[in-house]
C-alpha cells in the first residue's frame, strides 16, 4: 500500500483548534477589562484636574481660557469620544468575548446531549420491538431451524449461495454510513432499556416491575462487561520474540505504526497477548520509552468461553465502560519490569482495543510520565478527557467501524488531535488493518495542518521519533488468570 492510496480527510482537535482558542478569549477579555479599568482611573485623574485649585484661580485672570481648559478636560475624560466612554466600550466588549464563548461552549453540550436523549430512544424502541415480538419470531426462527434439513438439497444450496452477498451488502453498508453506525452505537443503553421494558410489554418496568435506565454506550458497556469474569493479569518477558524492527527508534509516525503491525503479527493461534516496550537512549543521554499495544486477539468471546486471551470481548467492553481491566493493568505491569522510571517520558502506541488501553492510561493516571499518546483505529471519546499539556494523536479510517463503538465523536480539545483518514483496502478488516493506518501515518508527516504539524514536532522533541538513538526492546506477554 502506498501513502496515495490514504489521504487526510479532516483534522480536528489540538492546538488549532476551537477549543484552543478559548482559553486565549478568555485571557483576551480579561486584557480588555484591565484596560477599561485604567481607562476609567484615568478619567478619575481627569475629573480632579478640573477642581485644582491653580486652574480655579486662574479663571479670575482668564475666564475664556480658563473655559476652553475645563471643556477640553471634560472632553477627554466624559466626552464622547472620552476615557470614560471608552472605558464601558473595553468592557462591553470584554462581556461580549465571554458571552460568545459561554454560548458556543453550551450550544456545543446542548447537540450533545440532544443527540444523547434521540439515540438513547431510538434504540429504546428497537429494544422493545424486538423483545415484545420475540413471541413470534423466536418460535419462527426455531422453527425454520428444524426445517432446514428436510428443505430440498437445490433449494438449500441456493439459500446458502445467497447468504455471503447479504453479509457483503451488509458491511458495505456499514462501512459507507459511519455516522448512523455511530448513531446505533450511542443507543446502546437505550436498546438494553427496550429489551429488558419489551420482556413484560403490558406491564412497565420489564420483570419484576424493576425499571432500568443505562444512560449511553458507556453505561451499556458497563452492564455487559458485568457478564465477564476479568481476572488478573500476569505478565512474563518474552525473550524469544522480536519484531523486525525491535532495535530502531520510529523515525516518523509511519514506522512507529508499521512497528506495531510487527507486534502485533507476534500473537497468534498460541501466543496472545504481546505487547513490547522500547527504550531510547539519545545520544546527550536523555531516556524515553516507547510501548506498543496490539488490539483485540478474540472477538467472538462469550462469557462461558472465556480463556487466557485477555484481549477479549470482555476487555473491549470493560474499556468503553470505564472500568479497570487486566489487560490495562498487565500493561502497567510490564512496564514496572521494564524498568522505567516515574520521571522518564513514555509514549504509549495502541491499535484498536490497544489504543484504547493506552487513553485510559493516559486519563486516569499512572505511576509514570506518560506525555504522548497515538492510536489507530480506537474509541477514545470514553475518556473523561486528558490531562492538561499532554499530547494525544488518534487516527481513524472512514469505514472502520471499531473507531465509532464509543458512539460520539472525540472532544475538540486542545490535547487531542484527531485524524479522520480515506482509503485502504475494502471491507470491514481492510479500513481496520494496520498497514492502512501505516499508510495514514505516513500523509501524518507529509502533512501541513497546524495541529499536526505540532504532534510531530512534540514526538520529534520528546525523543521519540528520529534517529540516532540507542535502542533496546523487550517483549511481555500478558494472559489473564
Amino acid at each position: 500500500m502506498t501513502t496515495d492510496d490514504v489521504t487526510i480527510v479532516g483534522v480536528s482537535g489540538g492546538s488549532h483548534a476551537l477549543a484552543a482558542a478559548y482559553p486565549h478569549l478568555m485571557e483576551l477579555a480579561g486584557r480588555y477589562d484591565a484596560t477599561g479599568d485604567q481607562l476609567r482611573r484615568w478619567a478619575g485623574r481627569a475629573t480632579r484636574t478640573l477642581a485644582d485649585d491653580d486652574l480655579v484661580e486662574s479663571a479670575v485672570l482668564s475666564p475664556s481660557t480658563f473655559a476652553a481648559a475645563e471643556t477640553a478636560v471634560l472632553a477627554t475624560s466624559a466626552g464622547p469620544d472620552g476615557l470614560l466612554t471608552e472605558s464601558l466600550a473595553w468592557e462591553s466588549d470584554a462581556v461580549l468575548i465571554r458571552v460568545s464563548v459561554a454560548s458556543l461552549r453550551a450550544t456545543d453540550e446542548l447537540v450533545r446531549a440532544t443527540f444523547e436523549v434521540l439515540d438513547h430512544l431510538a434504540g429504546r424502541s428497537v429494544g422493545f420491538a424486538l423483545s415484545a415480538s420475540a413471541p413470534v419470531w423466536l418460535p419462527t426462527a426455531a422453527l425454520a431451524w428444524l426445517l432446514w434439513p428436510t428443505l430440498p438439497a437445490a433449494l438449500r444450496s441456493d439459500l446458502e449461495a445467497r447468504a455471503p452477498g447479504a453479509a457483503d451488502r451488509l458491511e458495505t453498508w456499514l462501512t459507507d454510513h459511519p455516522a448512523a453506525v455511530q448513531h446505533l452505537v450511542n443507543g446502546g443503553g437505550g436498546l438494553l432499556d427496550g429489551l429488558w421494558d419489551g420482556a413484560t410489554p403490558l406491564t412497565p418496568g420489564g420483570p419484576f416491575g424493576v425499571a432500568t435506565f443505562t444512560l449511553d454506550t458507556e453505561s451499556a458497556a458497563g452492564v455487559l462487561a458485568g457478564l465477564y469474569d476479568d481476572g488478573i493479569p500476569v505478565t512474563v518477558p518474552r525473550d524469544d520474540l522480536s519484531g523486525a524492527a525491535s532495535g530502531d527508534q520510529p523515525a516518523s509516525v509511519e514506522a512507529l505504526l508499521a512497528h506495531l503491525g510487527q507486534v502485533n503479527d507476534l500473537s497468534g493461534d498460541d501466543v496472545g497477548g504481546t505487547i513490547e516496550v522500547q527504550t531510547l537512549t539519545a545520544p546527550d543521554g536523555r531516556t524515553s520509552h516507547v510501548v506498543y499495544l496490539p488490539g483485540t486477539d478474540d472477538l467472538t468471546t462469550l462469557p462461558w468461553t472465556q480463556d487466557g486471551d485477555v484481549r477479549d470481548l470482555g476487555t473491549n467492553f470493560l474499556l468503553v465502560g470505564g472500568a479497570d481491566n487486566a489487560y490495562q493493568q498487565g500493561i502497567l505491569d510490564a512496564m514496572h519490569q521494564a524498568g522505567i522510571d516515574a520521571d522518564e517520558p513514555v509514549l504509549l502506541a495502541g491499535h484498536s482495543q490497544g489504543g484504547m488501553a493506552a487513553a485510559a492510561i493516559l486519563s486516569q493516571g499512572s505511576d509514570f510520565d506518560v506525555t504522548h499518546v497515538v492510536t489507530a483505529g480506537s474509541p477514545t471519546a470514553q475518556v473523561d478527557g486528558f490531562p492538561a499539556g499532554s499530547h494525544v494523536l488518534s487516527l481513524e479510517n472512514d469505514g472502520d467501524v471499531v473507531p465509532l463503538l464509543d458512539g460520539e465523536d472525540n472532544r475538540d480539545s486542545p490535547e487531542q488531535v484527531t485524524v479522520r483518514l480515506d482509503g485502504g483496502p475494502s471491507g470491514l478488516a481492510g479500513h481496520h488493518g494496520l498497514d492502512t493506518y501505516a499508510a495514514g501515518g505516513a500523509a501524518v508527516d507529509a502533512s501541513t495542518a497546524p495541529s499536526l504539524v505540532d504532534q510531530v514536532a512534540s514526538l520529534q522533541e520528546s525523543g521519540f521519533l528520529g534517529s540516532g538513538a540507542t535502542v533496546t526492546s523487550q517483549v511481555f506477554q500478558i494472559t489473564r488468570g
